[in-house]
């Protein structure tokens, strides 16, 4: 998409992008790397595009890679940056989830910032997701109740998890406790979230709200729910977290929590240059807020097995589907 619109400029080898330098005619500032998991999922784009629009304006240079959850594909991305002098690497927090990562940026001597990692020995910007969930989560007991459950795609458990701490907040909140027939672990794919319909279809029926972890996963659940002959949201609603995917481009448009990517950029950018400036100056986290986009949307009704919203039913379940009881 990024390099669709020009925004990007692919260079020789997978996964490797770079802003275009020369089209901004004043002296650039520095060269900095972003590392990402993966370019193709929603919120990754946008967050990339927002990086490399502020970077634009403030004439830096930005090589944005994704490294595929590989530490040696990190470790090939690192190696690059050191032969083209890259000056800092921002890193997002996905990137960092196994040690091996994490010691492949510490060795390669590069200054870092980091968005969403939480390790305190770096600069680092995080989107306040646990309060954005609870904030959701509020929402949808206010208008349906508190039978709500949740839909997780982390690689981490469930329990760990900021937007399922948020949930629980909320639901501990109005007095209640997390009904855990309906938190479900997946994931993060479309796939995923069908198939966390499918399963809890099968097993413990529906609740009266679901939050799921991303829009992709949200998309997934509505085209079960309908093929299943579910109406969203009379009988069933539906909201999600972060909002990479416009609400134009789903059948039914769900409530969301708006992660603020710009600002995020923005802020990640004052550090990586602040960083710059000064190599020994304090380590510092910036904490950004989301908001809640609510979407008012219709019921939809098709005939049970219409066919609609299916997705390769024949091919099984996801890599990881686990109900958790208790």
């Amino acid at each position: 998409m990024l390099v669709e619109e020009g925004l990007l400029h692919r260079l020789q080898g997978r996964g490797t992008f770079v802003t275009e330098k020369t089209s901004q005619g004043d002296q650039v500032v520095g060269s900095i790397g972003f590392v990402i998991t993966d370019i193709t999922n929603p919120y990754f784009a946008q967050l990339a595009q927002s990086v490399q629009k502020v970077a634009y304006e403030q004439k830096i240079s930005v090589f944005v890679n994704t490294d595929h959850s590989s530490t040696d594909r990190l470790e090939q991305i690192l190696d690059t940056y050191q032969q083209r002098k890259i000056q800092l690497v921002i890193v997002h927090g996905g990137v960092v989830r196994h040690r091996s990562a994490l010691d492949a940026l510490v060795t390669c001597g590069i200054p870092l910032v980091g968005i969403h990692t939480h390790l305190a020995a770096i600069d680092d910007v995080w989107p306040d997701v646990r309060a954005g969930a609870q904030l959701v989560t509020e929402h949808l007991i206010e208008r349906y109740g508190p039978n709500v459950g949740l839909v997780s795609g982390s690689d981490d458990p469930v329990r760990e998890t900021g937007r399922f701490r948020g949930f629980r907040d909320a639901i501990l909140r109005s007095r209640n406790t997390v009904d855990f027939r309906y938190v479900v672990e997946t994931e993060p794919t479309f796939r995923g979230g069908y198939q966390a319909i499918v399963a809890l279809l099968q097993q413990d029926g529906l609740p009266k709200a679901l939050l799921f972890y991303n829009q992709i996963m949200a998309m997934g659940g509505v085209s079960a729910l309908i093929a299943h002959g579910v109406q969203v949201p009379r009988d069933l609603a539906v909201a999600s977290i972060d909002d990479g995917i416009n609400a134009e481009q789903m059948l039914v448009p769900t409530t969301t929590v708006a992660l603020p990517f710009e600002e995020t950029a923005r802020h990640a950018l004052y550090l990586a240059q602040r960083r710059l400036q000064n190599p020994t100056a304090p380590v510092i986290d910036i904490r950004v807020m989301p908001r809640l986009v609510v979407h008012e949307t219709s019921s939809i009704e098709l005939p049970k097995g219409s066919g609609y919203g299916e997705v390769n039913p024949v091919d099984g379940v996801p890599q990881k589907l686990d109900l958790l009881t208790g």
